[in-house]
């Protein structure tokens, strides 16, 4: 059976939801006056009768009414409390389900109900053509869609793209006498799978793009060592400088807060387009290049619980010269999220065993700035889970291959 969450983005759900919401008000707050009203009344007229017997009857009617108001005024505390007793996930979906059901939202939720059809096409049935459609969705979508709904959607593509990329791989390999498993044609073609540093299979949530080891961080392909904010730093050697493209974006206003009130929650559009200009050295960017997630479709997902393994894909990516889109904390205490695009890493680290996040040298898609992650008040890399009980671990996007 599918969660509330899920019933929670239904727009004729919502709407039932947001009529019972009113009504649950209406009887939480008339019903107890009019009981208290008609109570009180009743309880007058045998005192001003003189009959004793009658006024002792309506004095226990009265405290029986009273207790039955309150525990109707009451009911928006005792009901969440008696689903918290269910569990904890069935609370936290009440109490996002309720939170949500304005006019707003059912707005927003039929708005994007075409796009949802056409996700769900895709993910039930992967075909280049409903991946295409998917992709034509999507794109006319990014200027309300939702940043949560966007990454949502994007890795559900990026996944589809993925399986598509492997049946077409199955039958190639099996057209040519070999096994396909696990990625890899086992028959006439060697290859090298990628491993982590304990010399184990990755077993990461997506397809790993290859965590191999580099010895001597800085000589790797593509990239270059770079003095600066007060360091030496090995970042990615595109066909620009990592700074001059830095500036060029500043100046373009390609950087959410150069407008917070239309690009507010579009961080993660502006870390697409700042990775993949810098790295196909584009810089004709402006504001709404961000908004609408340029340079978004050349990129894949990898999620992984393990943080190091995370950090030896962004080490292998940097040493290649492709920038990386990383997830970090969007407000002082991590329950929140925010994408920056990573440039390079501290020149002292010469392993993806010995990376550390505070190494990275990052630029903010809020402001356009590089920034070091070893300084105060630095971003943090933070886990999908500390923000949201339904997000995924430490996310990354790169460049497909």
């Amino acid at each position: 059976m599918e969660s509330l969450g899920n019933f929670c983005e239904i727009p004729a759900f919502l709407r039932v939801m947001l009529i019972l919401k009113y009504a649950f008000k209406i009887v939480c707050i008339i019903v107890p006056i009019i009981i208290i009203i008609t109570t009180i009344i009743s309880l007058f007229k045998p005192i001003i009768s003189g009959n004793e017997d009658d006024a002792k009857m309506s004095f226990k009617v009265f405290v029986r009414r009273v207790i039955a108001g309150l525990v109707i005024g009451f009911l928006p505390v005792i009901i969440p409390y008696a689903i918290s007793l269910t569990g904890e996930d069935v609370m936290y979906e009440f109490k996002e389900c309720t939170a949500r059901v304005t006019l707003e939202e059912i707005d927003y939720y039929t708005k994007i109900q075409d796009v949802v059809s056409v996700i769900d096409t895709m993910v039930h049935n992967p075909s280049e053509e409903t991946i295409e459609a998917a992709k034509k969705a999507l794109e006319g979508a990014k200027g309300y869609l939702k940043e949560d709904h966007m990454i949502k959607y994007l890795t559900a593509i990026s996944d589809a793209e993925v399986e598509v990329d492997k049946i077409k791989k199955s039958a190639d390999c099996l057209q040519h006498g070999g096994h396909y498993q696990n990625g890899y044609c086992l028959k006439y073609t060697k290859y090298e799978k990628p491993i982590n540093n304990n010399g184990t299979s990755n077993g990461g949530t997506s397809n790993n793009p290859g965590s191999t080891e580099y010895e001597g961080g800085g000589t790797g392909n593509g990239a270059t060592t770079l003095n600066i904010l007060g360091g030496n730093f090995v970042v990615v050697n595109t066909s620009i400088n990592v700074q001059s493209f830095a500036s060029q974006m500043k100046r373009n206003g390609v950087w959410q807060g150069s407008n917070s009130e239309k690009y507010g929650d579009k961080c993660l559009g502006f870390a697409y387009t700042h990775a993949w200009g810098l790295y196909s050295g584009t810089t004709n960017y402006n504001g709404d290049s961000g908004l609408n997630y340029v340079g978004a479709s050349h990129f894949s997902t990898y999620m992984n619980d393990n943080l190091q393994d995370v950090l030896s894909v962004v080490y292998s990516e940097i040493n290649k010269g492709r920038p990386v889109v990383l997830q970090v904390n969007g407000n002082k205490k991590g329950t929140s999220r925010h994408f920056v695009t990573v440039v390079g890493y501290n020149s002292n680290v010469k392993s993806a065993s010995s990376l550390k996040s505070t190494d990275l040298l990052i630029m903010d898609s809020w402001d356009a700035q590089l920034e070091r992650m070893d300084q105060s008040n630095s971003r943090f890399v933070t886990s999908g889970r500390d923000c949201h009980k339904d997000y995924t671990g430490y996310r990354i996007q790169y460049l497909k291959q």
